[in-house]
């Protein structure tokens, strides 16, 4: 045993003495293998952040895989008579087949009372659970909770853009602002959610079934909509959203269709949209890699034939043709993984800036390390594998060299 790790250790060794003697022209075969992994670990990881960034927000917009809209329709026309009833029947019926998240929905225009004005402002009336659903983030203050359904003053919460409008006051100070119309009420900002650069409109979120919302109607003329929507589990989620909806529709009786239609992209976009760009620049950069793994090989052969006495003198003195074969060989794989490292190292540095994660990820939260796992392992072992391949012919060269003939050389 100890006979083994002695030559592990020694051909490790004297592969890496090699290479610290010929270090002018191995650092410059390398430079193109450094440059190619940096570029490999920024496209793999940009495409890993794109991702999750993309999934981030389309999971703001359309909610987590799978989530279901379930709406209803007159059969007879116009509007469904009893929308509050049949919102109760989409809860129990949520409730008897245990979906742990669900939230009604009514989004559309609300006037709101600002210090230079009354303007409308776009409003989303959900449920507590709406926020975990659809990726909400709370920049200051905080998320409804249900004891927040009970008050006499009801509580909203806001974007930049309407803190901006109403003066920017400090959550702390319980700030006001009168909803004129039917129902009125003087509602209470009780926190800002963080919203994109792009954003500039005041908007807001409200409770459902509160002083604020009840006796709001769904108006279709005014932009408004109303609907409920189920997080479920994705496997037979289809089966289950169908189920909640049948079972809403029989309890209301005739006259109202009741329909379940899936809104997460997970469940309508096919494909990778960002695939074609993530493998045109990979194209690249293996391109690069073979260049770089190319110039390796020229620098490695010109060294083995530099050095025919040298491996002669140690056949001769009772190296093994493996023990030579091995040494090559890691000799490339050496060079070639400190090269990965750096490359890797360099595509770190780039990914990890903020301004240009922030770029990747529009400003989505997504969590997880700055840098992807994936693409420090894939632009290392490309590094190790385009080391292996380069020190394989020169391995051979040296492993074939004859013991009188190098004596010779």
């Amino acid at each position: 045993m100890n006979r083994v790790v002695t030559t592990v250790v020694g051909t490790f060794v004297e592969s890496w003495q090699e290479l610290r003697v010929h270090r002018g022209r191995v650092v410059l075969s390398l430079v193109g293998v450094t440059i190619a992994v940096a570029s490999l670990a920024v496209v793999v990881g940009f495409g890993a952040l794109a991702e999750k960034a993309t999934a981030a927000l389309n999971e703001q917009y359309s909610g987590r895989p799978a989530t279901f809209a379930l709406s209803a329709s007159s059969t007879t026309g116009g509007a469904v008579a009893d929308e509050d009833a049949l919102f109760a029947e989409y809860r129990a019926a949520a409730q008897r087949y245990d979906v742990q998240w669900s939230t009604e929905t009514m989004q559309g225009p609300r006037k709101v009372q600002f210090p230079d004005g009354v303007s409308d402002v776009y409003t989303n009336t959900v449920d507590p659970d709406y926020a975990e659903m659809h990726r909400v983030r709370m920049a200051s203050g905080s998320w409804f909770t249900e004891d927040d359904r009970s008050r006499l003053a009801p509580a909203i919460v806001v974007n930049r853009a309407f803190l901006e409008r109403l003066g920017d006051p400090d959550l702390v100070t319980h700030p006001t602002v009168r909803l004129p119309g039917v129902p009125g009420a003087v509602a209470v900002v009780i926190g800002e959610y963080v919203t994109s650069d792009y954003d500039t409109e005041p908007a807001m979120y409200e409770m459902a079934r509160s002083v604020a919302s009840t006796g709001l109607v769904a108006d279709p003329d005014s932009g408004m909509s109303r609907s409920f929507e189920v997080w479920v589990p994705d496997h037979g989620a289809k089966r289950l959203a169908n189920r909640i909806a049948s079972d809403a529709e029989r309890s209301v009786g005739g006259g109202v269709e009741v329909s379940a239609d899936r809104m997460d992209a997970a469940g309508t976009v096919d494909g990778d949209p960002l695939g074609p760009l993530r493998y045109v620049i990979a194209a690249v950069s293996v391109l690069v890699l073979v260049l770089g793994g190319l110039g390796l090989l020229t620098v490695s052969l010109v060294s083995v034939r530099q050095r025919i006495r040298e491996i002669g003198i140690r056949r001769g003195v009772g190296a093994t043709a493996g023990r030579i074969f091995v040494a090559v060989l890691l000799e490339n794989v050496l060079g070639t993984a400190v090269a990965g490292g750096i490359g890797v190292m360099l595509g770190a540095a780039v990914l990890s800036n903020e301004t240009v994660r922030s770029a990747i990820t529009s400003g989505a939260d997504i969590g997880g390390a700055p840098f992807p796992l994936e693409a420090a392992l894939i632009g290392i072992g490309s590094a190790v594998a385009v080391g292996a391949l380069a020190g394989l012919l020169p391995a051979l060269v040296a492993v074939r060299v004859k013991v009188i003939d190098a004596i010779r050389y």
